[in-house]
């Protein structure tokens, strides 16, 4: 029961996330941004390592993996923002979304030359 009542929480906290970011001002996204998180991650660690290591710590499969993913790509967002451009929170929603889709395989953002 722990586990779904975790899962629940994780995905309501994306869900208030992102809708306060749809109602904040439009933010441009930056794809070598996102990269740069996954590569800088938190303290040195990838995102993918991280992950990795949390998901092979506490066992995880299918959907507790993937939110353990979400939980890490966020952390990991928040602190390349506050030590980096600044926080806001549609940067916020937008790169922790792009981040967890990169990390999990499920997109890859390439960025088209301006013509």
């Amino acid at each position: 029961m722990t586990k779904k009542i975790f899962l629940l929480s994780v995905f309501l906290m994306v869900f208030v996330l992102t809708a306060s970011a749809i109602q904040a001002e439009p933010t441009e996204l930056d794809p070598d941004i996102a990269n740069a998180i996954l590569a800088t991650g938190i303290l040195g660690f990838s995102v993918t390592a991280l992950t990795e290591m949390i998901k092979r710590l506490f066992k995880a499969q299918a959907v507790l993996a993937y939110a353990i993913s979400a939980i890490v790509s966020a952390a990991a967002t928040t602190f390349y923002l506050i030590t980096g451009p600044g926080f806001a929170i549609a940067a916020f929603a937008g790169y922790s979304v792009m981040v967890f889709l990169i990390a999990n395989g499920f997109y890859k953002f390439v960025r088209k030359p301006n013509s």
